[in-house]
């Protein structure tokens, strides 16, 4: 355990280098940086540049709020606080934590994301889950490999691929999307701002009923398209549909892989939808079955049975993902005590390899004199009267330099063994 303390600004550019387990980072309102590590290396090096932070372990490190801060990489999971300066966070090879803080980059987190109370993002890749609740900014994500969920932000979404489920809701920019299953969104439709949104199953949207929005709508089939709104009448045999309610200042372009639904009825929708599979917060939602909906034309009635099902998949997926996780936690737990034990056995044929049997003098004689060294299993047992001082010859003087040149024996054993060889 090593803990340090130094003074600096209240704005201080800090870098933390690769963290080799977990990295824990919060703001506070004095003018120090305290950094503790349960490892046993810990540096802090103040510089013009600002401060660099490195460890041998997990990392606990506390910042004035206005610093700001860089993270080359972290070998576990990563949990930043109450920051208003910008971040830049390298890779993370476990789960993401960020909890009100300033403008952000992410590298590539291998885990689930979990962002509350953030400035603006820049995200290349989330493999896991992504949740995102209060933006005070725009927000890109490249590439997310789970289920994505965003409310209550205030700049522009532009989501490249979202690899499962998309929730959206109070959203007050444009938004810029593609989900490769569901995709439910919660919109009110801001003037001059466009909507791009692809599902790859259902789309399912809800909006309000004094709405002013052109939509542009595309379903897999004629009768895969719904619109619950007065006075809308649909044109037959057409899977593709535009249409104009109220002023239609805002545009949104819609495109569903199956059900595309437009409705008005709030209902139980504030919930039923707010995926977070795995991301932290599922014990805060218990999503109640979708209530039907009476559109025009009717929707069918196994709708609502069939987006249950989808939701319930996404829950199953993520279980399948922590037992998979879980399961690979215990083989390496597996695979270390192995190599222990290996290495245990392998101390001890390294103590038994050298060995020498001898009659120790004044005792009764015993039946032999064996020298075991490595590969080397020479039986010195007299044979009969042996003379004493008789020279060793240059082989067996050649084998036994060998030995001690290739460290096999010491200088030591070498001795005793020439000395057994010559009658000594």
């Amino acid at each position: 355990m090593q803990q340090q303390t130094i003074s600096v600004s209240q704005n201080p550019n800090v870098t933390i280098h690769s963290i080799p387990g977990d990295l824990r980072v919060a703001g506070w309102e004095r003018a120090e940086i305290m950094a503790k590590t349960d490892g046993d290396a810990l540096n802090l090096q103040v510089d013009a540049g600002g401060v660099l932070v490195s460890c041998d372990e997990n990392l606990i490190l506390y910042l004035p709020r206005a610093a700001s801060l860089d993270v080359d990489n972290v070998n576990g999971d990563a949990s930043l606080q109450a920051l208003s300066g910008t971040i830049n966070i390298g890779p993370v090879a476990g789960d993401l934590s960020l909890t009100e803080i300033g403008a952000v980059t992410l590298d590539a987190i291998a885990g689930d994301a979990s962002l509350r109370s953030i400035g603006g993002l820049s995200a290349a890749q989330v493999s896991g889950d992504f949740s995102l609740r209060g933006g005070r900014g725009d927000c890109a994500v490249s590439n997310i490999g789970g289920d994505a969920s965003f409310r209550d932000v205030d700049g522009a979404i532009t989501l490249e691929n979202v690899g499962s489920d998309l929730f959206l809701r109070s959203v007050r920019g444009s938004v810029i999307a593609s989900a490769g299953a569901d995709a439910t969104l919660y919109l009110e439709p801001q003037p001059g701002k466009d909507y791009i949104i692809t599902a790859g199953d259902d789309l399912l949207l809800r909006l309000p009923p004094n709405a002013n929005v052109e939509l542009n709508l595309t379903a897999s089939l004629p009768e895969s398209l719904h619109v619950d709104f007065p006075n809308i009448e649909l044109a037959e045999d057409s899977s593709t549909q535009t249409i104009k309610l109220g002023s239609g200042t805002a545009r949104m372009f819609l495109t569903a892989g199956d059900e595309l639904i437009i409705t008005s009825k709030a209902e139980k929708w504030d919930s039923a939808a707010d995926f977070g599979v795995g991301m932290g917060d599922t014990s805060e939602w218990s999503i109640p079955p979708i209530p039907p909906i009476s559109p025009i034309p009717p929707i069918p009635a196994d709708l609502s049975e069939r987006i249950n099902q989808r939701v319930q998949a996404a829950m199953e997926r993520h279980q399948v993902h922590a037992e998979a996780a879980s399961r690979r936690a215990e083989v390496k737990i597996a695979a270390a005590m192995r190599r222990a034990e290996a290495k245990a056995r392998a101390a001890e044929v390294r103590a038994r390899r050298w060995k020498v049997e001898y009659t120790p003098p004044g005792s009764k004689p015993s039946a032999s004199i064996n020298i075991n060294t490595g590969r080397w299993k020479w039986d010195q047992t007299p044979r009969g009267p042996v003379e004493s001082g008789e020279p060793v010859s240059d082989e067996e003087r050649l084998s036994v330099l060998k030995m001690l040149q290739e460290k096999k024996i010491s200088l030591e054993e070498a001795e005793k063994l020439l000395a057994a060889l010559e009658g000594k």
